[in-house]
């Protein structure tokens, strides 16, 4: 973070400078509350010998947002999915977390050139009636290129379905604006997809409304106004396991209704000098499943 200042603020894609004193206090509360609830692993552990995480971390700020770098399948323990940036201050991200998957004996499942890029903020894997789903936002960082490698490669054997969803480009990620909860519930902004596309078992692509497709499918949605979104990570949640979520200031309102209609317990805590960085809960981790 000491490599940031003001005029770096678009290179890195910051909302604004951070307190670099009350950011630090504010992710290690973070840090400490993610442990207190499951194992965690940091970069730092992992490569602090190896000069390509040494050179990456002295200029890349955005190298805490480590969902974006690459995917991991809750049904694929042993593999995961490179990323591939389009922010060319973001591009080392992809040999460093190479070398973490590799460490942590994870193997690659596909690769992405050209015009494909992938970004771990936009895919959630989800399951529905026994489905493997994987949730994926295009049109910002995204490429509907990348969408149709992930079919081509995934399906059947990984993944049975890919629900593409072209969202607001207000919104950098998917996971900014959107998140699915326990007993068919959605937390989204309002507005935020203009249209999408389904492509199922067989591979064949069909065109879908994406908020009308889940309302149909018996989906409760809880909306959430695009500033607050924005301004404060508001549907970037991240799920701990066994109903638990954390957040960032969630007003005591929002938290009160998601935890009744999911079924699930929220814990909310400080994060706005982390939002600055255009990022929340969810940017900050990858779940590694064995």
């Amino acid at each position: 973070m000491r490599a940031l200042s003001h005029n770096r603020l678009a290179d890195v894609n910051f909302f604004a400078l951070p307190d670099l004193a009350a950011f630090n206090e504010q992710y290690e509360r973070f840090a400490r509350t993610l442990g207190e609830h499951v194992e965690t692993v940091f970069l730092e552990e992992l490569l602090a010998e190896e000069l390509a995480y040494q050179e990456d971390a002295a200029q890349n700020p955005n190298l805490i947002f480590t969902r974006d770098s690459s995917i991991t399948l809750p049904w694929a323990p042993g593999f995961y999915i490179p990323a591939r940036l389009a922010l060319a201050s973001r591009q080392g991200e992809e040999k460093v977390v190479a070398l973490a998957m590799r460490k942590l004996g994870h193997e690659p499942l596909l690769a992405f050139s050209d015009d494909e890029y992938i970004e771990g903020g936009d895919v959630l894997p989800a399951m529905d009636e026994g489905k493997r789903i994987l949730v994926v936002g295009f049109g910002v960082r995204t490429t509907k290129a990348a969408v149709l490698k992930l079919a081509v490669r995934l399906i059947p054997e990984h993944v049975d379905q890919i629900m593409a969803l072209s969202h607001d480009p207000d919104f950098l990620h998917l996971d900014t604006g959107f998140t699915i909860l326990p007993n068919r519930v959605m937390f989204a902004v309002a507005g935020m997809f203009h249209s999408g596309f389904l492509i199922d078992e067989n591979r064949n692509l069909h065109d879908i409304d994406p908020i009308g497709r889940a309302e149909r499918l018996g989906f409760k949605i809880i909306r959430c106004e695009k500033a607050e979104a924005i301004a404060h990570e508001r549907c970037n949640v991240l799920p701990l396991g066994e109903g638990r979520y954390i957040a960032f200031d969630m007003p005591h309102r929002t938290r009160e209704e998601l935890e009744a209609a999911a079924g699930v317990s929220i814990i909310s805590i400080e994060g706005a000098e982390l939002a600055k960085a255009a990022g929340g809960v969810h940017c900050l981790t990858r779940p590694v499943y064995r």
